[in-house]
Protein backbone atom coordinates (compact mmCIF):
# COMPACT_ATOMS: atom_id res chain seq x y z
CA UNK A 1 0.00 0.00 0.00
CA UNK A 2 2.84 2.38 0.79
CA UNK A 3 4.55 1.74 -2.52
CA UNK A 4 1.41 2.17 -4.60
CA UNK A 5 0.10 5.18 -2.68
CA UNK A 6 3.35 7.13 -3.08
CA UNK A 7 2.93 7.31 -6.85
CA UNK A 8 -0.87 7.65 -6.74
CA UNK A 9 -1.12 10.48 -4.20
CA UNK A 10 1.97 12.19 -5.55
CA UNK A 11 0.20 12.46 -8.88
CA UNK A 12 -3.07 13.54 -7.23
CA UNK A 13 -1.12 16.25 -5.40
CA UNK A 14 -0.15 17.74 -8.76
CA UNK A 15 -3.80 17.76 -9.79
CA UNK A 16 -5.70 18.88 -6.67
CA UNK A 17 -3.03 20.53 -4.51
CA UNK A 18 -0.32 18.95 -2.42
CA UNK A 19 -1.46 20.35 0.94
CA UNK A 20 -5.01 19.07 0.40
CA UNK A 21 -3.83 15.55 -0.45
CA UNK A 22 -1.26 15.60 2.37
CA UNK A 23 -3.98 16.55 4.87
CA UNK A 24 -6.20 13.72 3.67
CA UNK A 25 -3.37 11.20 3.96
CA UNK A 26 -2.30 12.16 7.48
CA UNK A 27 -5.94 12.09 8.62
CA UNK A 28 -6.38 8.57 7.24
CA UNK A 29 -3.11 7.55 8.84
CA UNK A 30 -4.19 8.90 12.24
CA UNK A 31 -7.45 6.95 12.05
CA UNK A 32 -5.69 3.76 10.93
CA UNK A 33 -2.96 3.84 13.58
CA UNK A 34 -5.65 4.31 16.23
CA UNK A 35 -7.67 1.35 14.97
CA UNK A 36 -4.55 -0.84 14.71
CA UNK A 37 -4.00 -0.60 18.44
CA UNK A 38 -7.51 -1.94 19.05
CA UNK A 39 -7.62 -4.53 16.24
CA UNK A 40 -9.57 -7.55 17.57
CA UNK A 41 -8.18 -10.04 15.03
CA UNK A 42 -5.08 -10.49 12.93
CA UNK A 43 -7.10 -9.95 9.75
CA UNK A 44 -8.38 -6.56 10.90
CA UNK A 45 -4.86 -5.70 12.01
CA UNK A 46 -3.65 -6.31 8.45
CA UNK A 47 -6.40 -4.12 7.02
CA UNK A 48 -5.54 -1.30 9.43
CA UNK A 49 -1.85 -1.63 8.62
CA UNK A 50 -2.66 -1.45 4.93
CA UNK A 51 -4.44 1.86 5.46
CA UNK A 52 -1.44 3.03 7.48
CA UNK A 53 0.63 2.33 4.39
CA UNK A 54 -1.04 5.31 2.74
CA UNK A 55 1.13 7.41 5.02
CA UNK A 56 4.14 6.62 2.83
CA UNK A 57 2.75 9.16 0.36
CA UNK A 58 3.55 11.93 2.85
CA UNK A 59 7.22 11.87 1.87
CA UNK A 60 6.99 12.78 -1.84
CA UNK A 61 4.39 15.44 -1.09
CA UNK A 62 6.55 16.96 1.65
CA UNK A 63 9.65 17.07 -0.54
CA UNK A 64 7.58 18.62 -3.34
CA UNK A 65 6.18 21.36 -1.08
CA UNK A 66 9.68 22.26 0.08
CA UNK A 67 10.92 22.64 -3.50
CA UNK A 68 7.91 24.79 -4.37
CA UNK A 69 7.80 27.13 -1.40
CA UNK A 70 11.43 27.76 -0.47
CA UNK A 71 13.87 30.01 -2.36
CA UNK A 72 16.21 27.85 -4.49
CA UNK A 73 19.26 28.54 -2.33
CA UNK A 74 17.44 27.28 0.79
CA UNK A 75 15.88 24.18 -0.76
CA UNK A 76 18.89 21.83 -0.33
CA UNK A 77 19.27 22.76 3.34
CA UNK A 78 15.52 22.40 3.93
CA UNK A 79 15.57 18.99 2.25
CA UNK A 80 18.50 18.09 4.50
CA UNK A 81 16.57 19.12 7.61
CA UNK A 82 13.63 16.93 6.57
CA UNK A 83 15.98 14.02 5.85
CA UNK A 84 17.54 14.56 9.29
CA UNK A 85 14.13 13.98 10.84
CA UNK A 86 14.33 10.36 9.73
CA UNK A 87 17.31 10.04 12.06
CA UNK A 88 15.51 11.96 14.82
CA UNK A 89 12.50 9.66 14.48
CA UNK A 90 14.72 6.61 14.77
CA UNK A 91 16.42 8.01 17.89
CA UNK A 92 13.04 8.49 19.54
CA UNK A 93 11.34 5.37 18.21
CA UNK A 94 13.94 2.64 18.76
CA UNK A 95 14.41 2.96 22.53
CA UNK A 96 10.93 4.33 23.27
CA UNK A 97 9.13 1.78 21.11
CA UNK A 98 11.28 -1.03 22.43
CA UNK A 99 10.61 -0.03 26.04
CA UNK A 100 6.84 0.36 25.51
CA UNK A 101 6.49 -2.93 23.62
CA UNK A 102 8.63 -4.79 26.14
CA UNK A 103 6.77 -3.47 29.21
CA UNK A 104 3.25 -2.62 28.06
CA UNK A 105 2.69 -4.74 24.94
CA UNK A 106 2.63 -4.04 21.22
CA UNK A 107 -0.81 -2.38 21.28
CA UNK A 108 0.54 0.42 23.45
CA UNK A 109 3.04 1.39 20.76
CA UNK A 110 0.15 2.28 18.43
CA UNK A 111 -1.75 4.09 21.18
CA UNK A 112 1.22 6.40 21.76
CA UNK A 113 1.45 7.18 18.03
CA UNK A 114 -2.17 8.37 17.76
CA UNK A 115 -1.83 11.76 19.50
CA UNK A 116 1.29 12.53 17.46
CA UNK A 117 -0.51 11.76 14.20
CA UNK A 118 -3.50 13.90 15.19
CA UNK A 119 -1.22 16.78 16.21
CA UNK A 120 0.65 16.53 12.91
CA UNK A 121 -2.61 16.64 10.94
CA UNK A 122 -3.63 19.83 12.77
CA UNK A 123 -0.25 21.50 12.23
CA UNK A 124 -0.30 20.71 8.50
CA UNK A 125 -3.81 22.07 8.10
CA UNK A 126 -3.05 25.30 9.99
CA UNK A 127 0.50 26.18 8.95
CA UNK A 128 1.36 24.58 5.60
CA UNK A 129 0.52 26.73 2.57
CA UNK A 130 -1.27 25.20 -0.38
CA UNK A 131 0.71 24.58 -3.53
CA UNK A 132 0.28 27.28 -6.21
CA UNK A 133 1.31 24.79 -8.90
CA UNK A 134 -1.51 22.56 -10.12
CA UNK A 135 -2.10 20.77 -13.40
CA UNK A 136 -5.79 19.82 -13.71
CA UNK A 137 -6.15 16.72 -15.85
CA UNK A 138 -8.10 13.51 -16.08
CA UNK A 139 -7.19 10.67 -13.77
CA UNK A 140 -5.79 7.65 -15.59
CA UNK A 141 -7.76 4.98 -13.74
CA UNK A 142 -6.60 2.19 -16.06
CA UNK A 143 -2.97 3.22 -15.62
CA UNK A 144 -3.40 3.31 -11.84
CA UNK A 145 -4.97 -0.17 -11.85
CA UNK A 146 -2.19 -1.62 -13.99
CA UNK A 147 0.48 0.02 -11.84
CA UNK A 148 -1.11 -1.29 -8.64
CA UNK A 149 -1.39 -4.82 -10.04
CA UNK A 150 2.19 -4.85 -11.28
CA UNK A 151 3.67 -3.44 -8.08
CA UNK A 152 1.59 -5.50 -5.65
CA UNK A 153 2.16 -8.83 -7.40
CA UNK A 154 5.89 -8.21 -7.70
CA UNK A 155 6.31 -7.17 -4.06
CA UNK A 156 4.22 -10.10 -2.84
CA UNK A 157 6.26 -12.55 -4.88
CA UNK A 158 9.54 -11.10 -3.61
CA UNK A 159 8.51 -10.95 0.04
CA UNK A 160 6.93 -14.45 0.11
CA UNK A 161 9.45 -16.15 -2.17
CA UNK A 162 11.65 -17.40 0.71
CA UNK A 163 8.59 -18.90 2.47
CA UNK A 164 6.65 -20.29 -0.49
CA UNK A 165 9.72 -21.26 -2.53
CA UNK A 166 11.04 -19.27 -5.49
CA UNK A 167 9.91 -21.98 -7.93
CA UNK A 168 6.49 -22.56 -6.37
CA UNK A 169 3.45 -22.10 -8.66
CA UNK A 170 2.17 -19.15 -6.61
CA UNK A 171 5.44 -17.20 -6.80
CA UNK A 172 5.93 -17.92 -10.50
CA UNK A 173 2.33 -16.90 -11.23
CA UNK A 174 2.79 -13.64 -9.34
CA UNK A 175 5.99 -12.84 -11.22
CA UNK A 176 4.32 -13.58 -14.58
CA UNK A 177 1.34 -11.41 -13.62
CA UNK A 178 3.72 -8.62 -12.67
CA UNK A 179 5.64 -8.83 -15.95
CA UNK A 180 2.45 -8.74 -18.02
CA UNK A 181 1.00 -5.88 -15.97
CA UNK A 182 4.23 -3.86 -16.25
CA UNK A 183 4.33 -4.40 -20.01
CA UNK A 184 0.72 -3.25 -20.48
CA UNK A 185 1.27 -0.35 -18.05
CA UNK A 186 4.30 0.90 -20.00
CA UNK A 187 2.36 0.62 -23.27
CA UNK A 188 -0.50 2.56 -21.68
CA UNK A 189 1.84 5.31 -20.46
CA UNK A 190 3.42 5.65 -23.91
CA UNK A 191 0.11 5.95 -25.76
CA UNK A 192 -2.38 7.62 -23.39
CA UNK A 193 -3.13 11.31 -23.86
CA UNK A 194 -2.98 11.93 -20.10
CA UNK A 195 -1.02 9.04 -18.56
CA UNK A 196 -0.77 8.28 -14.87
CA UNK A 197 2.95 9.17 -14.96
CA UNK A 198 3.48 12.23 -17.19
CA UNK A 199 6.02 11.46 -19.88
CA UNK A 200 7.77 14.81 -19.52
CA UNK A 201 9.15 13.92 -16.07
CA UNK A 202 11.26 11.03 -17.35
CA UNK A 203 14.43 12.98 -18.09
CA UNK A 204 17.98 11.79 -17.50
CA UNK A 205 18.24 13.08 -13.93
CA UNK A 206 14.89 11.68 -12.80
CA UNK A 207 15.78 8.24 -14.15
CA UNK A 208 19.30 8.39 -12.66
CA UNK A 209 18.22 9.55 -9.19
CA UNK A 210 15.34 7.05 -9.10
CA UNK A 211 17.58 4.10 -9.99
CA UNK A 212 20.24 5.27 -7.55
CA UNK A 213 17.82 5.71 -4.64
CA UNK A 214 16.41 2.22 -5.25
CA UNK A 215 19.91 0.73 -5.01
CA UNK A 216 20.75 2.81 -1.92
CA UNK A 217 17.53 1.74 -0.20
CA UNK A 218 18.30 -1.88 -1.09
CA UNK A 219 21.82 -1.72 0.35
CA UNK A 220 20.73 0.13 3.49
CA UNK A 221 17.81 -2.20 4.27
CA UNK A 222 19.90 -5.28 3.57
CA UNK A 223 22.58 -4.22 6.01
CA UNK A 224 20.02 -3.10 8.62
CA UNK A 225 18.52 -6.59 8.71
CA UNK A 226 22.02 -8.04 8.78
CA UNK A 227 23.03 -5.97 11.83
CA UNK A 228 19.79 -6.77 13.67
CA UNK A 229 20.59 -10.47 13.46
CA UNK A 230 24.25 -9.96 14.40
CA UNK A 231 23.41 -7.95 17.51
CA UNK A 232 20.74 -10.35 18.77
CA UNK A 233 22.17 -13.78 17.93
CA UNK A 234 23.87 -15.56 20.87
CA UNK A 235 27.69 -15.55 21.16
CA UNK A 236 29.99 -16.48 19.50
CA UNK A 237 27.88 -15.80 16.37
CA UNK A 238 26.46 -12.53 17.65
CA UNK A 239 26.38 -10.18 20.62
CA UNK A 240 23.31 -11.58 22.39
CA UNK A 241 21.58 -8.21 22.83
CA UNK A 242 17.90 -7.70 23.59
CA UNK A 243 15.58 -5.78 21.27
CA UNK A 244 15.83 -2.70 23.51
CA UNK A 245 19.63 -2.91 23.74
CA UNK A 246 19.87 -3.23 19.96
CA UNK A 247 17.81 -0.08 19.56
CA UNK A 248 19.96 1.83 22.04
CA UNK A 249 23.22 0.79 20.39
CA UNK A 250 21.92 1.93 17.01
CA UNK A 251 21.27 5.48 18.25
CA UNK A 252 24.67 6.88 17.15
CA UNK A 253 24.06 5.81 13.56
CA UNK A 254 20.74 7.64 13.63
CA UNK A 255 22.18 10.69 15.41
CA UNK A 256 24.81 11.20 12.73
CA UNK A 257 22.03 11.73 10.19
CA UNK A 258 20.63 14.63 12.24
CA UNK A 259 24.01 16.36 12.03
CA UNK A 260 25.10 15.39 8.52
CA UNK A 261 21.85 15.77 6.57
CA UNK A 262 21.44 19.57 7.03
CA UNK A 263 25.16 20.06 6.34
CA UNK A 264 24.72 17.96 3.21
CA UNK A 265 22.14 20.45 1.97
CA UNK A 266 24.64 23.29 2.20
CA UNK A 267 27.31 21.21 0.46
CA UNK A 268 24.86 20.32 -2.32
CA UNK A 269 24.20 24.01 -3.02
CA UNK A 270 27.92 24.86 -3.09
CA UNK A 271 29.50 21.77 -4.63
CA UNK A 272 26.63 20.20 -6.58
CA UNK A 273 24.44 17.16 -6.04
CA UNK A 274 26.69 14.82 -8.04
CA UNK A 275 29.82 15.63 -6.03
CA UNK A 276 28.04 15.13 -2.72
CA UNK A 277 26.48 11.87 -3.95
CA UNK A 278 29.89 10.52 -4.97
CA UNK A 279 31.25 11.48 -1.54
CA UNK A 280 28.31 9.62 0.00
CA UNK A 281 29.24 6.46 -1.89
CA UNK A 282 32.84 6.73 -0.67
CA UNK A 283 31.76 7.10 2.99
CA UNK A 284 29.31 4.21 2.69
CA UNK A 285 31.81 1.84 1.08
CA UNK A 286 34.62 2.69 3.51
CA UNK A 287 32.32 2.42 6.54
CA UNK A 288 30.85 -0.93 5.54
CA UNK A 289 34.19 -2.46 4.65
CA UNK A 290 35.71 -1.35 7.96
CA UNK A 291 32.66 -2.82 9.70
CA UNK A 292 32.96 -6.17 7.92
CA UNK A 293 36.63 -6.32 8.92
CA UNK A 294 35.74 -5.78 12.60
CA UNK A 295 32.44 -7.62 13.01
CA UNK A 296 33.47 -9.17 16.31
CA UNK A 297 35.81 -6.47 17.64
CA UNK A 298 33.17 -5.16 20.03
CA UNK A 299 29.81 -3.44 19.68
CA UNK A 300 31.14 0.11 19.97
CA UNK A 301 33.90 -0.50 17.44
CA UNK A 302 31.35 -1.87 15.01
CA UNK A 303 28.95 1.03 15.68
CA UNK A 304 31.76 3.51 15.02
CA UNK A 305 32.38 2.11 11.56
CA UNK A 306 28.66 1.88 10.81
CA UNK A 307 28.38 5.55 11.73
CA UNK A 308 30.81 6.33 8.89
CA UNK A 309 28.56 4.34 6.55
CA UNK A 310 25.48 6.20 7.77
CA UNK A 311 27.24 9.48 7.07
CA UNK A 312 27.45 8.34 3.47
CA UNK A 313 23.80 7.36 3.52
CA UNK A 314 22.80 10.86 4.68
CA UNK A 315 24.90 12.46 1.94
CA UNK A 316 23.29 10.22 -0.67
CA UNK A 317 19.71 10.77 0.47
CA UNK A 318 19.99 14.56 0.46
CA UNK A 319 21.93 14.83 -2.79
CA UNK A 320 19.67 12.46 -4.73
CA UNK A 321 16.39 14.10 -3.67
CA UNK A 322 17.79 17.50 -4.66
CA UNK A 323 19.05 16.15 -7.97
CA UNK A 324 15.49 14.99 -8.62
CA UNK A 325 13.51 18.02 -7.44
CA UNK A 326 15.68 20.51 -9.34
CA UNK A 327 15.27 18.52 -12.56
CA UNK A 328 11.48 18.67 -13.08
CA UNK A 329 8.94 21.51 -13.39
CA UNK A 330 7.28 22.43 -10.12
CA UNK A 331 3.84 21.40 -11.35
CA UNK A 332 5.22 17.86 -11.88
CA UNK A 333 7.02 17.48 -8.56
CA UNK A 334 4.37 15.25 -6.98
CA UNK A 335 4.55 12.71 -9.80
CA UNK A 336 8.36 12.73 -9.91
CA UNK A 337 8.91 12.41 -6.16
CA UNK A 338 6.15 9.80 -5.97
CA UNK A 339 7.89 7.71 -8.62
CA UNK A 340 11.16 8.11 -6.71
CA UNK A 341 9.53 6.89 -3.49
CA UNK A 342 8.04 3.90 -5.29
CA UNK A 343 11.45 2.69 -6.40
CA UNK A 344 12.92 3.43 -2.97
CA UNK A 345 10.26 1.10 -1.54
CA UNK A 346 11.03 -1.53 -4.18
CA UNK A 347 14.66 -1.55 -3.06
CA UNK A 348 13.65 -1.77 0.60
CA UNK A 349 11.23 -4.63 -0.15
CA UNK A 350 13.69 -6.72 -2.16
CA UNK A 351 16.54 -6.43 0.35
CA UNK A 352 15.06 -8.44 3.28
CA UNK A 353 14.35 -11.41 1.02
CA UNK A 354 17.91 -11.48 -0.30
CA UNK A 355 19.48 -10.87 3.10
CA UNK A 356 17.22 -13.46 4.72
CA UNK A 357 18.11 -16.04 2.07
CA UNK A 358 21.82 -15.50 2.71
CA UNK A 359 21.37 -15.69 6.48
CA UNK A 360 19.38 -18.93 6.07
CA UNK A 361 21.59 -20.65 3.52
CA UNK A 362 24.85 -19.79 5.27
CA UNK A 363 23.97 -21.07 8.73
CA UNK A 364 25.38 -23.26 11.43
CA UNK A 365 24.06 -25.06 14.50
CA UNK A 366 24.70 -24.23 18.13
CA UNK A 367 23.79 -26.30 21.18
CA UNK A 368 21.93 -25.12 24.29
CA UNK A 369 21.96 -27.20 27.46
CA UNK A 370 18.45 -27.75 28.80
CA UNK A 371 17.02 -30.01 31.55
CA UNK A 372 16.09 -32.41 28.76
CA UNK A 373 19.58 -32.43 27.33
CA UNK A 374 21.30 -30.37 24.60
CA UNK A 375 19.09 -28.78 21.96
CA UNK A 376 20.42 -27.53 18.63
CA UNK A 377 19.35 -24.33 16.89
CA UNK A 378 20.24 -22.94 13.49
CA UNK A 379 21.87 -19.48 13.49
CA UNK A 380 23.54 -17.47 10.71
CA UNK A 381 27.24 -18.21 10.35
CA UNK A 382 29.91 -15.51 10.35
CA UNK A 383 30.22 -15.89 6.58
CA UNK A 384 26.56 -14.89 6.14
CA UNK A 385 27.13 -11.44 7.65
CA UNK A 386 30.24 -10.89 5.54
CA UNK A 387 28.43 -11.85 2.33
CA UNK A 388 25.51 -9.53 3.04
CA UNK A 389 27.75 -6.55 3.81
CA UNK A 390 29.84 -7.22 0.71
CA UNK A 391 26.66 -7.31 -1.40
CA UNK A 392 25.55 -3.99 0.15
CA UNK A 393 28.99 -2.51 -0.59
CA UNK A 394 28.79 -3.64 -4.21
CA UNK A 395 25.35 -2.07 -4.55
CA UNK A 396 26.67 1.29 -3.32
CA UNK A 397 29.45 1.12 -5.91
CA UNK A 398 26.88 0.40 -8.62
CA UNK A 399 25.08 3.67 -7.76
CA UNK A 400 28.09 5.51 -9.18
CA UNK A 401 26.92 4.59 -12.69
CA UNK A 402 23.58 6.48 -12.69
CA UNK A 403 25.06 9.28 -10.55
CA UNK A 404 27.91 9.95 -12.97
CA UNK A 405 25.55 9.74 -15.96
CA UNK A 406 23.28 12.44 -14.52
CA UNK A 407 23.56 16.15 -15.32
CA UNK A 408 24.56 18.54 -12.56
CA UNK A 409 21.82 21.01 -11.57
CA UNK A 410 23.39 22.69 -8.54
CA UNK A 411 26.74 24.02 -7.37
CA UNK A 412 29.38 25.25 -9.77
CA UNK A 413 28.29 22.81 -12.45
CA UNK A 414 24.57 23.54 -12.30
CA UNK A 415 22.20 26.27 -13.26
CA UNK A 416 20.06 26.76 -10.15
Amino acid sequence: MGTISAALFGSLGDIYGKKRILSIIISLYAAAVTFTGYAPTFETLLVARAVQGLGMAMFPLAFSLIREQFPPQLVPTAQGVVSAMFGAGIIIALPTGGYIAQNFGWRATFHTATPLAVFLAMVIWIYVRESPYKTPRKIDYLGISLFGTAAASMLLAISKGPDWGWTSPRVITLFLLSVVAWAVFILRQLTADEPFLPRDILNRNVVASTIAIMIVAYAFQMNSQNMTYLFQMPPPYGYGLTVLQTGLYMLPTAAVQIVVAPLSGRLVWRLGAKAVAVAGVVFAVVGYQLAVSHLYSGVWTLIGYLTIAFTGLALLNVSLINLLTFSVPRHRLGSATGLNTVFRNFGSAIAPSVAGSVLTNYSTYIAFNTPMGPMYFSVPSKDAYVINIDIATAMFLITLVPILLSKEVLGRGGGA
